[in-house]
């Protein structure tokens, strides 16, 4: 789920993200826009704005997914230029937690208050609202678009800037109108984009299997995402040019310290000799008589006293584009992702292994779900346990070394689902079906069991609990702590775990911050690092979550 960057899936993350500014110009009389937002191409909430006589815009925003989505009420008016003058939120989040938040600005002073903070700052800047709807993004893009340099100062921190990307005609009603895709930096760790009409209203949002279109024409979604993806792409392409060089067959790192995970051990004052890609021999820094190879001297690298350490995986992720890089300034070399669209994963994957977009090397899972009114929103959906069998085979074509099952599996369908992957020569993993424990999946033939609240499942849901809804996250909070570990029960199941191999893939992180962070507060996961961030991530670390 979405990040901004923990326990939500990137599309989700940025979702509500966007939802963070606040600005409006000139507009015509009362008028009324109305959109779908779409799950995986069904339409599964809407946004509808009233642009009032005055140039004030209301708007009501919510969608559902899998139980989970944001409700908001939202008012904002603006000044000449589109900076916003007041604004009223009301509502809640994409967890459920209460989203109200207030400005105005008077004498030169802009003044707000929401569930996470309160300040004041002087007047001039763009408000950037915690949480909103998608029209929010609109307006700033209308702002940007109107200030002489393409940029504005945010508040209460940051700065915003825009771009035109690309151009399209699209058929309306018996005609055709043009849109045009922006880019906007400065709201996030990456760039976010929306398509504006002629007018510069909002047109549509592409945020991978969600999207945002005018309503009755999400038909035109897919080929919004593979424009933006072309152009996301590009931009990557950009920065791997700019950041990156390429390394001969033989090269030579020196002036490092290396960090000896095996023995424990820091090893001052190193050289490394790599050949063909791989650490050939690690030895003391000194002068020496360097290796050539045929008529090549390798090229020698400074380390510049820095320390060395092997790369970290991410044990469970689900890559994008924009999460490459990402990955790799935190020291990320490996990742697994654990839920994609197939085909979505093999072009990113594609960029990464040729080296045209920075990121991770990876392991991917096969994700299967069957279709119901929870099912996942990527990964493939099966109807019958014959779909999903075949799916099965076509993973192990593909030559992925694991399935993923989710929670709306018939729990009947497990076994046999376990004995195809095993004698395809897979592992098997996934959430626990709801109204099945893990107990039975993991005598069923679960390898490995993704997320530690599963776990709790096993002792905490009766069998009416339908824990595809975000039961599977209250139940445990609410009742986790009252749970004796040392029981006979937990005892009996963490030997049966034990005897059968089953591993288990806990995202701690994701429950810390959900069931630790407090609105107002920095989130306790990255309450270690937050002060490195950009303000407006920091900021964005004070949003709770339930």
């Amino acid at each position: 789920m979405p990040s901004k960057r923990a326990m939500r899936t990137k599309a989700t993350l940025v979702a509500m993200a966007v939802f963070g500014s606040l600005c409006s110009a000139a507009v015509t009389a009362s008028d009324s826009r109305t959109y779908d937002w779409l799950t995986a191409g069904t339409v599964s909430g809407s946004h509808v704005l009233l642009i009032k006589d005055d140039g004030t815009r209301v708007s009501d925003f919510e969608f559902n997914d899998r139980g989970r989505g944001p409700r908001i009420h939202e008012i904002v008016a603006t000044d000449e230029a589109g900076l916003p003058l007041r604004l009223e939120i009301s509502g809640h989040s994409y967890m459920g937690a209460p989203a109200e938040e207030t400005l105005a600005v008077a004498d030169g002073i802009a003044r707000w208050k929401s569930t996470l903070e309160e300040g004041s700052a002087a007047a001039g800047g763009f408000y950037s609202a915690n949480d909103g709807t998608p029209e929010q993004l609109a307006l700033l893009a209308r702002a940007l678009l109107s200030s002489d340099s393409g940029s504005l100062e945010l508040l209460p921190a940051g700065r915003a800037a825009i771009e035109r990307v690309s151009e399209l005609t699209v058929p309306a009603g018996d005609g055709e109108q043009e849109i045009t895709l922006y880019r906007i930096g400065g709201l996030d760790l990456t760039p976010n984009y929306l398509w504006l009409d002629e007018d510069r209203e909002l047109f549509a949002l592409t945020l991978g299997w969600m999207g945002l279109a005018p309503r009755g024409r999400g038909e035109l979604l897919p080929r919004l995402q593979e424009i933006q993806d072309a152009a996301e792409k590009a931009w990557h392409r950009q920065l791997a040019e700019r950041l990156t060089q390429r390394l001969p067959a033989h090269w030579i790192l020196r002036n490092v310290d290396v960090i000896d995970v095996t023995a424990g051990r820091l090893l001052p004052d190193r050289m490394l000799f790599v050949r063909n890609g791989r650490i050939e021999k690690i030895a003391e820094d000194r002068e020496l008589d360097l290796p050539v190879y045929g008529d090549l001297e390798p090229r020698i690298i400074d380390g510049q006293g820095l320390t060395l350490m092997p790369g970290l995986w991410d044990m469970h992720t689900h890559l994008s584009l924009e999460s490459g890089l990402l990955h790799i300034a935190a020291g990320v070399t490996t990742v697994r992702d654990l839920g994609n669209d197939p085909d979505r994963l093999r072009e990113v994957r594609g960029a990464f292994d040729r080296g045209e977009v920075i990121g991770p090397r990876s392991v991917a899972a096969g994700f299967i779900d069957r279709k119901s009114p929870y099912s996942a929103p990527t990964g493939r959906l099966a109807e019958s346990l014959d779909d999903a069998l075949a799916m099965v085979a076509d993973y192990a074509q593909a030559g992925y070394p694991q399935i993923k099952l989710y929670s709306s599996i018939e729990p009947g369908w497990v076994r046999p689902l376990a004995e195809a992957i095993h004698g395809s020569g897979m592992r098997v993993s996934g959430h626990i079906p709801s109204f099945m424990t893990a107990r039975q999946a993991v005598l069923d033939g679960y390898d490995e069991i993704q997320h530690i609240n599963m776990l709790f499942l096993n002792f905490l849901a009766g069998p009416e609990d339908d824990t595809r809804t975000p039961l599977r996250f209250s139940l445990v909070a609410e009742k986790a702590g009252g749970m004796n570990l040392d029981s006979p029960a937990v005892t009996a199941f963490v030997r049966l775990l034990q005897e059968r191999g089953t591993v288990v893939d806990p995202t701690v992180t994701i429950f810390d911050s959900m069931f630790r962070h407090r609105s107002g507060e920095t989130d306790p996961s990255y309450a270690m690092v937050a002060d490195h961030m950009p303000p407006s991530i920091r900021r964005s670390m004070l949003g709770g979550s339930m």
